[in-house]
Formats: C-alpha cells, structure tokens, sequence
C-alpha cells in the first residue's frame, strides 16, 4: 500500500498544473527599455524637417530597434524551445507512470477476484475458521482500497498527461508563430539596410539632390491626382489597356500596380494611400503583364519608399519585355490622362467583386 501512495504524491508534486514564472534578468529588462528609447526617438525624428541628415537618422533608427527586437524575439524563442523540450520530458515520464500503473491495477483486480473466488462467506464453522476468514476479508478491503487508490491515480495522471499535451501544443503553436515573426522582422531589417544604402547611393550624401529627388516624387504624384478623366468603358479579363511607360522618375519603364476596395460609386472618396495587399488577388485572378515579370518594388517599406510622403510604397512596381498591359479581372475601365505630361496616365477599373486596380506610368 505505501508503494502506491508514494506513486500518488511523487505523481501529484511532479505534474500538477502550474504557471512556469520566467525569471526576467537584466540584460532583458535593459533590451526592453532600449525598444522603448528608440521608438521615442523614432517618433521625436518623424516630426523633424525632411532632411537627407535626418532621413539617415530616421532609417538608422529604424535599424537599431529593429535589430533590439530581433533580439527579444529570439530571446523568447529560447524560452519556449527550453519549456517544450521540458514538456516532452514530463510527458514521457507520466506515459512510464501510466502504464506502471495501469499493470499494478489490473494485478490489483485480479488478486482481489482470486481471493474472493477462494473464500466463500459461509466457510467459518469453527472459531480459526472464523478467525481465518476474518483475517482475509480485512485483505481483501485493503486490496480493494488500494485498487480504488490506484484507479483514482490513474485517472489524475491521465488528467495531467492530456494537460501536459495541451500546454506543449500551445507552446508550439507560440513558437511557430514567433518564428515567423522573427523571420518578418529579419526581411524588415534587409529592406531598412538596403534602404539606406540606396539612399546614399542615389543621393550621393547630397543634400540637394535629395530634395531634388524628393520635389520630383511629389511632382508626380500631383500630376497624378491631377490626371483628366477621359473616359469610360467595358472590358474583359486579359484585355489589352494600354502599354507601359516611363514617367521620367522612375529609372525606366514600369507599371505600378495597386489594388482597393472601391466601388465604382465610390470613386470621389478614393486616395493613392488606401490601398491593399494584391498578392493574393493576383493569384486568384491573372497578372497585368505577361511573363517574363520583374518585381522591381514590392509594396510596403522598400529600398525607395524612403521618397514617399509617407514611407510607403502603395503598389508593385513591375516590368516586361511584353509592354502591353492587360485586365486582371472583368470590369469597367477609367482612363485618365494629364494633358501636360505623362506623369498622371492611368486607368482606374471596377470589379465585380468590389475591388478596384490602378494602372499607372502607362504611356
């Protein structure tokens, strides 16, 4: 019997439910406290003049914090690696403990049904049978206590067993999810570096072609909103629109290609930043362009979306020895053209479903 209790509490204190407290040392608390100093910083810069100085700052800053965040991530990573590896130590040894006591059960059952098989309740005629008899049905109790003992062991342990795989799927759940976090943030600080070398590269650390660089972005942009509509009609999936052109900023040919949820009511309220994501539109659907396609910016925080007002690069910029672009989806076609210029030359068209894509640098 004192085998069994002792399974039952080493069982009990070992694999109990609990909340594992992560000790937070310095070097944590000190990495904290530089991702809050830098994204201040970050935010003191955003509100400084539009300089070359100052948009090296910025990006410098960005890489910084991104780089204090790679570490808690990977930090973190650590730590759940270490409980999970810890989980399936506890799990293993509770699937030992259960068959260990899933055998002591059923020889426990069995010896108890041998023994009552063997004494009949009407065989003490004589007091050492009497005596005997007596003897054994105390034996037989304690065997049947201990069988119950044993069974609610089982089923406590069975109870943390399943707990125990819960909790390790959830940690690797965690895991994964921070794994790819910490990948999104390793690309991040790949554009952020690439963003600034480019900078310096294209503006040679001069001032004032930054400005000029940045007074032609914004010039674009204004011959775009300025664009003339011209007019309006019906078109199907992959036909032709128009072909690619070359705005005189954009280092060649290209067409941007951005994606809305927008309805063709709607098309007062639209503005260039409100955009979203088209990868997966354009899987479901067709490609502007025919292949081969270069992706020359993605859309987001790219190597030049240190150009745009607002840091961003709202679209996919590509391009292809076939010019000619084409519908990604039925519709109705807006097309627009700047008299002056062929900055603003786009088509702006209305899906079906709701969504609408723009075509822009067309010639």
């Amino acid at each position: 019997m004192s085998f069994i209790f002792v399974i039952i509490a080493f069982i009990w204190q070992l694999f109990l439910p609990h909340t594992v407290l992560l000790a937070q040392d310095q070097s944590v608390s000190d990495l904290e406290s530089k991702i809050v100093e830098y994204t201040k910083k970050l935010e003191e810069l955003s509100k400084s003049k539009d300089t070359l100085a100052n948009q090296i700052k910025i990006i410098t800053s960005q890489i910084d914090l991104t780089l204090l965040k790679i570490s808690q991530t990977e930090y973190n990573v650590s730590v759940l690696v270490k409980e999970i590896s810890s989980l399936s130590v506890k799990i293993a040894d509770l699937d030992v403990y259960l068959n260990q006591l899933s055998s002591a059960y059923i020889e426990q059952v069995t010896q108890n049904y041998k023994l009552q098989k063997r004494v009949p309740s009407f065989l003490f005629f004589s007091d050492a049978s009497f005596n005997s008899w007596l003897e054994r049905s105390k034996y037989i109790t304690l065997i049947q206590k201990n069988s119950q003992d044993t069974l609610l062991s089982l089923e406590t342990t069975r109870t943390n067993y399943d707990l125990q795989k819960q909790e390790k799927e959830h940690k690797q759940k965690e895991l994964e999810d921070l794994e790819i976090k910490l990948d999104g943030q390793k690309k991040s600080l790949a554009n952020q570096k690439s963003s600034k070398s480019n900078l310096l590269a294209v503006t040679k650390n001069d001032e004032a072609r930054y400005q000029q660089l940045k007074q032609a972005a914004e010039s674009e942009l204004s011959s775009l909103l300025a664009a003339k509509f011209v007019g309006k009609r019906n078109v199907k999936k992959g036909e032709a629109l128009g072909m690619m052109g070359n705005t005189g900023y954009s280092f060649g040919d290209h067409l941007h290609f951005g994606l809305y949820d927008l309805r063709e009511e709607s098309l007062s309220s639209w503005t260039y930043q409100n955009d979203i994501d088209a990868s997966d539109y354009l899987k479901n659907q067709i490609w502007p362009m025919s292949d081969p396609i270069e992706i020359t910016q993605g859309r987001g925080q790219t190597k030049y979306s240190y150009l745009y007002a607002d840091k961003f690069h709202h679209g996919i910029d590509m391009v292809s020895p076939n010019k000619t672009i084409k519908t990604v989806n039925d519709g109705v076609a807006y097309f627009f053209r700047n008299a002056q210029s062929s900055l603003g030359n786009h088509v702006k068209l209305f899906h079906p479903d709701g969504k609408m894509s723009l075509y822009l640098h067309m010639q």
